[in-house]
């Protein structure tokens, strides 16, 4: 059994980092097994996890595109192909560093396999990747069941070495749009969390099991993605149609899928002036994490001023302020991990955002750095006027 596997992350490369960091500690496993060899690639090396392991590990991950194992003897990997009744699929991607000659070098090795495959008496056809990539992605592989007929051969580079690697698992694209695009009910001027982004925030909370909390649901994605995980959820929001949604979204989920025997609650929460009878449900629920983004404003499509954006921090940081003063002074939540999201708009004198501390009294450690080399945590969508910082945090 290959003894070295690889991680490939998405584009926001430290963000992944620190999920999976925080995914190795749910099931126990030491992140000094994790080594870096491209930045967006990651090797694992142990002896001790098994391949059903790390791909159970990948599964529930949002931020990762590929899981796959290092090929110790590339001849001896192709030949267990050539007793392969149906015809053989294969694709072929260079992962991390690039040199110019690399889609000459794919072609032709390509058809080098085909020749090889033909002296078999198989028949087989290779994926190459579109225009400039030099990877497949996820639609290419899963469409044309490479995984199924065959393999997808990667070739993993950095400035010092050349690794040949096969590809185990690729993320679920097709399940992560459907949740984003195809559930019954999302607030576009509510704001909608990506679910990816929703699903690398719970698994920040690097809980084995119990309840997650979302002060501010909105459409439900946390709760969705918390549901999908094996979490109970508590789902609030200041916004009757935001209860509704969520509910609905939630009871949409499970028609797709059996969710098991998730325990949740959705109800309607003002964190400026909390009912007295939710701080009393909340106080008495074991809360284990609290994941949230809060109602940042409505959509912006262009740049805005410097006033406007002081004006949507301001409305955040008091959201927040009303929030962790409930969470201290009130409900009383030791030894809870929280990760939430902070905004930096995008102005024409540059990007505006303010500090955690400005929300959070010292009773809260900031737990950035160490599951991250970068404890600057960021997403954002191309071109978008909003970027995300995520922020981990414990309640001392």
């Amino acid at each position: 059994m290959p003894k070295q596997y690889f991680f490939q992350a998405g584009t926001f490369q430290d963000l992944s980092y620190a999920e999976l960091v925080s995914v190795f500690e749910i099931y126990g496993l030491n992140k000094d097994v994790i080594h870096k060899f491209t930045d967006d690639i990651f090797l694992i090396k142990s002896k001790e996890i098994s391949e059903d392991l790390l791909m159970n590990i990948f599964n529930r991950l949002g931020g990762f595109i590929r899981l796959g194992y290092v090929i110790d003897n590339l001849d001896t990997f192709l030949e267990k192909f050539t007793e392969q009744e149906s015809r053989v699929v294969f694709g072929l991607s260079v992962l991390g560093r690039r040199d110019r000659g690399d889609i000459a070098f794919l072609k032709k090795l390509g058809n080098e396999l085909e020749r090889g495959f033909k002296e078999y008496n198989i028949s087989s056809r290779f994926l190459f990747p579109r225009g400039k990539d030099l990877e497949l992605n996820a639609a290419q592989i899963v469409n044309n069941a490479v995984l199924k007929k065959g393999f997808e051969l990667c070739i993993l580079r950095n400035q010092e070495e050349e690794i040949y690697s096969s590809t185990l698992l690729v993320q679920d694209i097709e399940g992560y749009i459907k949740r984003d695009t195809q559930r019954p009910h999302s607030d576009i001027d509510m704001g909608v969390l990506p679910p990816k982004l929703a699903r690398i925030m719970i698994n920040l909370c690097s809980l084995k099991e119990g309840t997650i909390w979302d002060p501010f649901c909105g459409s439900g994605t946390v709760p969705m993605e918390s549901a999908l995980l094996g979490y109970n959820f508590l789902a609030s929001d200041i916004d009757e149609n935001a209860i509704y949604y969520t509910e609905e979204n939630v009871k949409w989920l499970n028609e797709q899928g059996d969710l098991g025997n998730i325990v949740y609650e959705a109800f309607r929460l003002d964190v400026s002036e909390p009912d007295r009878a939710v701080i009393k449900k909340l106080k008495n629920t074991n809360i284990s994490g609290i994941v949230c983004e809060p109602y940042m404003g409505p959509a912006q499509k262009n740049v805005i001023s410097e006033e406007k954006a002081d004006g949507l921090l301001n409305d955040v940081k008091s959201l927040y302020k009303n929030l962790f003063e409930m969470l201290d002074e009130e409900i009383g939540v030791r030894g809870v991990k929280m990760v939430l999201i902070i905004p930096s708009y995008k102005t024409y004198s540059g990007w505006k955002t303010f500090g955690i501390r400005k929300i959070v009294s010292n009773r809260w450690e900031v737990l950035n750095s160490y599951y991250s080399p970068s404890r600057d945590l960021k997403w954002s969508r191309k071109n978008s006027i909003i970027t995300r910082n995520i922020f981990i945090l414990h309640r001392t």
